[in-house]
């Protein structure tokens, strides 16, 4: 009987240890946990500040890089609208010009004594009045005179002209060829008269 109440008693120690050992083990789990729990919670939270952070610093640049196109955008516009503007006056004034003075202008620039035999290309003008004129300027050196399309002869930027008119003069060997073009007239007028025509045309109100 003594030997079976000792066994019991050691079974009960055994078991009261175990119990301990659980109880330790649960307690430490428990505290891992917290830990952990309070670990993502820390993680979590720096990493949503530092979203934050990015994105605001996103949401910076780009109000920064918005504010500084607007002038830019609001520069080309007005670029734009005043070059518009005076080509649809300059379209209004040629407009009003006889054929005569618009193959005069064209013409302004270039020494007609020469002594190659031309060829003339023209468009936009009427075929009788540049050989009129052409005739009157070059005599037996113009060899003939035909009708062309707008960049047929040679590569042309029109400018925004309602009209484009032209003469190409080209030699009859081919070495020598010559633009007289109201695109070349105005854009050579635009490039140096540019703010004088913009200032009359708004009154310095631009």
């Amino acid at each position: 009987m003594q030997e079976l109440r000792s066994t019991d008693i050691l079974d009960k120690e055994i078991q009261a240890d175990a119990r301990k050992k659980a109880e330790r083990m649960l307690a430490k789990a428990d505290l891992d946990c917290e830990k952990l729990l309070a670990s993502v919670d820390s993680d979590i939270e720096k990493a949503k500040q530092e979203k934050e952070e990015f994105f605001a610093h996103k949401l910076e640049a780009f109000e920064k890089d918005r504010m500084a196109v607007v002038p830019l955008e609001k520069e080309r516009f007005k670029v734009s609208f005043i070059q518009n503007a005076v080509i649809q006056n300059i379209n209004k004034y040629l407009e009003g010009l006889s054929e005569e003075k618009r193959l005069a202008l064209v013409a302004r620039d270039f020494n007609f004594k020469t002594d190659l035999k031309l060829n003339a290309f023209v468009y936009g003008f009427s075929l009788s009045g540049a050989k009129k004129f052409l005739s009157e300027k070059l005599g037996s050196k113009l060899a003939s005179v035909s009708e062309t399309k707008f960049g047929a002869e040679t590569l042309e930027d029109e400018i925004g002209l309602e009209k484009p008119q032209g003469i190409i003069l080209e030699s009859e060997d081919k070495n020598f060829r010559c633009r007289l073009t109201l695109s070349e007239v105005i854009a050579k007028l635009l490039d140096t008269k540019r703010s004088e025509l913009s200032a009359t045309l708004f009154g310095g109100q631009i």
